[in-house]
């Protein structure tokens, strides 16, 4: 929210030093301070005061034109604001001197004895409500009719309730007076006639343009302004398009639906729920208003966004529309420019690479002419991404910089983008707004089809297809939403005939979609020549760019990490360069530059280029981690049933095994519903991964291959295999039975137990538990009443605990007590696990282990002949006779529980 302007620092911001100034401080302030409060003469002084702001403000607004005349953008809007302040002050006093006559101003005057002039003094120095881009004109009436009614409140005894109204309602009439001589005033209002969502922020040009100064730019604006106009007229994205056209980035690019929220106190932009503001559709409208107002230059802006919810294009536009005459702008794409440098460096680099000429930002902004710098500096994550270096304060050196702008006369203006999931990693400076991008609504798909047939109508002709149809795009919400997620249906669309195929599954449209920009890349490149063999080979490697991701926990990964984990696959590049003088790519490289899905981020660090790529849609990633099990599963299967003889060690397996042993598959959400989907159908594939899984709990060996994307322990590994493998059995319509995997064993539900506990420890957080989360265990017994534990899909919950099972047969139980000293090193264990469930149940327990310790160990059976522990029975008791359940026979019942929970005996009958 902008901060207010007083009355009194108003008057001085639009006169200076003048009479102005002269009558408010020795009028208003002094002369009529001398008036003892209370009484008529309080009153007088009320009547001389409301006199002179009424002379005031109708000779501001008979003037304001000439008080802004000739200013720069930046002064301008300061001196608006003032006018503004003036016009509430001066509404306030006009209402007030017609609608309250004297006698009723003399009845009702504060009394007591406030100091003299102290309502005045509050007058002075009260902040105004002002117009903000954040702030929507209702709100701003509603703030303004809560600002007279308190300055009502200093001066009556009792606030007449019209007054505050009628304030207001005089207060649009100045204001709707004003707007045809001050079109900021229009801006702020929100009284603009053309509200409708424009195309590449057209509307925000053609309003800026209306209160533009029309000077001429100095030599280096104009530069840098023709540059970023050209922009608008390349192809949304770059690359070979085939026979199809691709719009342009200024016809093609819809101004965005958006949030806005100020940053205050323990702002937390990256979490949905801190997201309380509504979705606004006048983006145009709230950046005119924002880059007509002081806010402004005061902290920078946080745009966030998804990755391809078109955050660089924005910076882009933004940069090609804002009128030169009146903004100068410097876009710095952070991923060229030095991380570590000052942000006056990086800008200064940024404009040589836009204009081929070195420019002292110091210089630039000095000659200026009025003109508001306006720095646009794009893809904060990019730096926190590549570099590893610590970057939380550099929001706030941001915001230094603008203030020291500010105290050398060059007020700056700078918007940060980031993508939503690392807003959290930087500390938002005071004063600052944060602005995140929304999804595309149904009427903006239904406007960027339009462009896109448009352009495309040649080739609709000549190819006979039809166009693209909001109901295609409708069936895939997730990917439509995102702009250049957008792109990627609409040109699999322009060439691939699904419309009567219905909705596809999701890892049928993932497949569908990986192939056909594959196959366009390889026909690009190889010509038609072994096309299937090498479009597979192309989806091999993207997978595994995809587990290089996803052993690591992260959306994305460096050059580095990926050529190390293809070689270790044994993956080299196809290709070396001809060029002598240029550094042949590595296999990473050679791999993610193909493919506009995978998004590379770029930062320079010690005069070294260092980058990392991550997919646009993580989902992608996700799909080609399942693709890649899958393969790799049905080939060690084939293997596997080719073999003649079962004698010696079975590797066939070896990369299933590399790959499952590093990260269990429910890591990600859609995994295993992908290897769900893509495993349906096939027969036998559970049976042979439950033989799989009893090797690798009974029989286990480490991996021989040198692909090690993670260091990780021997045994960890080993135990991540086998929870792997459990996943993939119940993926592959399974089940994991305790008494198939450990066939000998005199109690297999103890072995498994074990072999879970093994799984818990090589699990990174609280993975394990979020896996169960979706699993169902039963406690059962074998036929020959063995105890069992059997594993199923699907989320279920626990049933009640069978004491008979948990004992097995160990323990005979006849209403005695088990041995002694069963208590105490159980707690102790749990201390040292500090497993939060165990902590959790124990706290529960607690005021029941302090007056009854042995309760817990305590057993009989019940009527039914059910085996019960005393704590169970007392715990019931004390909730049924809390509840008001029990009648007088049950609460005596319960009485005789806690007399033998003192005396050690129990009879549950």
């Amino acid at each position: 929210m902008a901060p207010g302007l007083s009355y009194h620092d108003a008057i001085k911001l639009l006169n200076g030093s003048g009479p102005l100034l002269r009558i408010a401080d020795n009028v208003l302030g002094g002369a009529l301070s001398i008036a003892t409060a209370g009484g008529s003469e309080a009153a007088i002084s009320l009547f001389d005061a409301k006199t002179e702001a009424i002379r005031l403000g109708h000779l501001i607004t008979g003037k304001i034109t000439d008080f802004v005349r000739d200013q720069g953008r930046y002064n301008r809007s300061r001196r608006l604001h003032a006018a503004h302040g003036i016009l509430v002050v001066t509404a306030f006093f006009e209402v007030l001197d017609h609608d309250v006559d004297r006698d009723y101003q003399l009845s009702v005057v504060a009394p007591g004895n406030p100091p003299p002039g102290n309502w005045i003094a509050r007058l002075l120095g009260a902040e105004i409500p002002v117009p903000g881009p954040d702030v929507s004109y209702d709100r701003l009436l509603r703030r303004i009719e809560e600002w007279c009614t308190a300055r009502a409140a200093e001066i009556c005894e009792t606030v007449p309730p019209e007054l505050p109204r009628r304030a207001v309602s005089r207060y649009e009439e100045l204001v709707r007076s004003l707007a045809s001589d001050v079109p900021e005033f229009g801006l702020w209002m929100n009284r603009q006639e053309d509200r409708a969502a424009s195309r590449g922020l057209e509307a925000l040009e053609a309003t800026l343009r209306r209160v533009s100064s029309h000077r001429d730019p100095q030599r280096h604006r104009a530069a840098l302004a023709l540059t970023y106009r050209a922009g608008l007229g390349r192809p949304i994205l770059g690359g070979d398009s085939g026979e199809l056209t691709l719009p342009s980035l200024g016809a093609a690019y819809l101004d965005p639906r958006f949030r806005v929220k100020p940053a205050g106190p323990g702002a937390r932009p990256a979490e949905e729920g801190w997201w309380d503001s509504e979705v606004r559709d006048d983006f145009a409208a709230f950046l005119a208003v924002y880059l007509t107002t002081p806010q402004a230059a005061a902290a920078p802006m946080l745009l966030l966004g998804q990755p391809g919810a078109g955050k660089s294009s924005l910076t882009r536009i933004l940069a090609a529309r804002l009128p030169a005459a009146d903004y100068l702008v410097v876009r710095v794409a952070l991923r060229e420019v030095p991380a570590e440098a000052e942000i006056q460096d990086q800008v200064e680099q940024a404009m040589r690479s836009a204009i081929g000429e070195t420019v002292a930002w110091a210089d630039l902004a000095r000659d200026a002419d009025g003109a508001m710098p306006v720095i646009l500096l794009d893809g904060f994550d990019e730096l926190l991404q590549v570099t590893g270096i610590h970057q939380s304060d550099y929001l706030q050196r941001v915001a230094a910089f603008q203030q020291r702008e500010a105290v050398l006369g060059r007020p700056v203006t700078v918007i940060v983008t980031s993508r939503v999931a690392v807003a959290d990693r930087a500390r938002l400076p005071a004063d600052s707004l944060v602005v995140r991008l929304e999804p595309f609504d149904d009427a903006q798909l239904e406007r960027w089809i339009a462009t896109w047939n448009h352009a495309n109508a040649g080739y609709w002709q000549a190819s006979g297809r039809r166009p693209l149809t909001l109901g295609v795009l409708k069936r895939y919400p997730d990917l439509a939403s995102q702009p250049l997620l957008l792109l990627m249906l609409a040109l699999y669309d322009a060439t691939n005939s699904w419309d009567s195929e219905g909705t596809l599954a999701a890892g049928q449209l993932y497949e569908r979609l990986l192939r056909s920009f594959a196959e366009r890349e390889v026909v690009r490149v190889h010509g038609e020549a072994h096309r299937d063999g090498l479009v597979e080979d192309e989806l091999l490697r993207l997978s595994v760019v995809a587990f290089a991701m996803f052993h690591r926990l992260r959306l994305w990964v460096t050059t580095a990490e990926l050529d190390g984990d293809l070689a270790g696959l044994g993956l080299q590049p196809r290709r070396q360069s001809g060029e002598a003088f240029r550094s042949p790519l590595t296999a990473g490289q050679e791999m993610v530059g193909r493919f506009f899905f995978i998004q590379r981020a770029q930062a320079v660090r010690d005069d070294q280029t260092l980058r990392t790529y991550e997919f646009l849609h993580a989902t992608f990633g996700e799909y080609l981690v399942a693709r890649l099990v899958v393969q790799a599963l049905a080939d060690a299967e084939a293997r596997s049933r080719a073999r003649t003889l079962s004698l010696g060690t079975d590797a066939d397996d070896d990369l299933l095994r590399s790959l499952l042993g590093y990260t269990p598959l429910s890591a990600r959400a859609t995994v295993i519903p992908f290897i769900a989907e893509l495993l349906a159908g096939r027969e036998g594939v559970a049976g042979w991964l439950v033989d799989r899984l009893r090797d690798a709990v009974t029989r286990p060996r480490h991996t021989p291959l040198a692909y090690r994307p993670i260091e990780k322990r021997a045994d960890y590994w080993m135990a991540t295999y086998s929870f792997n493998l459990a996943l993939l059995t119940l993926a592959a319509g399974g089940e994991v039975r305790a008494s198939e995997l450990f066939r000998h064993a005199r109690d297999p539900a103890d072995w498994l137990r074990d072999i879970s506990l093994m799984w818990r420890a090589a699990m990174p957080g609280g993975m394990y538990l979020d896996a169960l989360e979706t699993l169902t265990v039963t406690r059962t017994w074998t036929g020959e009443g063995k105890r069992d534990l059997v594993v199923t899909a699907g989320a279920a919950p626990s049933g009640p605990v069978d004491l008979r099972w948990v004992q097995g047969n160990r323990v005979k139980f006849d209403r005695t007590f088990p041995s002694d000293g069963l208590l105490p090193p159980a707690l102790k264990s749990m201390d040292l696990s500090g497993a939060m469930s165990d902590d959790y149940l124990r706290h529960a327990v607690d005021p029941l282990l302090r007056r009854f310790p042995d309760a817990l160990v305590t057993f009989g059976t019940d009527e039914s002949g059910m085996l019960r522990s005393l704590a169970h029975e007392i715990v019931e008791g004390l909730l049924g006779a809390a509840a008001g359940e029990l009648d007088e026979e049950g609460l005596e019942r319960l009485s005789l529980l806690l007399r033998q929970a003192r005396s050690r005996s129990v009879d549950f009958r």
